[in-house]
This record gives C-alpha cells, sequence and structure tokens, in this order.
C-alpha cells in the first residue's frame, strides 16, 4: 500500500526515509518501520484501535477492563495483550482477538 508523501509529511511520522530524496509516493512499511521496532504490533493495532474509536486511554481501558498503566504498557509493547484481554477486545469492538495476539 502507497500513499502519498502530502499526506505522510502532514502526519509528521517521515523522517530520514532513505538517504536519496523522497519521491512523490512512499510504502506503508517505509512510512511505519520505526514505529514497527519501537512498538509491537500488537502494541500498534491496540493504540491505533483506540484512537479510532477516539477514546482516551482511561475510557478505552474500563471497556476492557485493565488498569490505563496496563493499557500503557501494552500499547508500547512493554506488556503482552494475552489471549483474556484480547477476546475482551474482540467482544467490546468487534475485532477478532487474534490481530492482539503475538
Amino acid at each position: 500500500m502507497k500513499i502519498s508523501k502530502a499526506i505522510a509529511d502532514r502526519c509528521g511520522v517521515v523522517k530520514k526515509i532513505v538517504k536519496k530524496p523522497i519521491k512523490k509516493i512512499v510504502t506503508m512499511r517505509t512510512l511505519f518501520e520505526d514505529l514497527d521496532r519501537k512498538y509491537t504490533k500488537a502494541g500498534a493495532l491496540l493504540k491505533g484501535l483506540r484512537h479510532r474509536e477516539n477514546l482516551p486511554q482511561v475510557a478505552f481501558a474500563k471497556k476492557i477492563k485493565v488498569t490505563q498503566a496496563n493499557l500503557s504498557n501494552m500499547e508500547n509493547g512493554r506488556r503482552p495483550i494475552g489471549k483474556i484481554i484480547a477476546k475482551r477486545i474482540e467482544k467490546e469492538f468487534e475485532v477478532s482477538y487474534r490481530y492482539f495476539l503475538e
């Protein structure tokens, strides 16, 4: 999947993608490779789901019955999500729990 350079610039996630100048199109993989290194894929998906639902961490944590601190640790890859919590996410937000298991 590719997105335009204008969108990438507006999102502010592009630092140095490659040594040569950025063309008009960049791949999603290249755009988000820094995020993949920093966070686990499950954590990034969890954070993305929370943002999609437009919920702060406290409200999202209450919906899946965890503390805000635990949610933060899961989003940042410092704590695995686990099957029980993944199933709570599936039930509350109608997404497959398998996405959140690593």
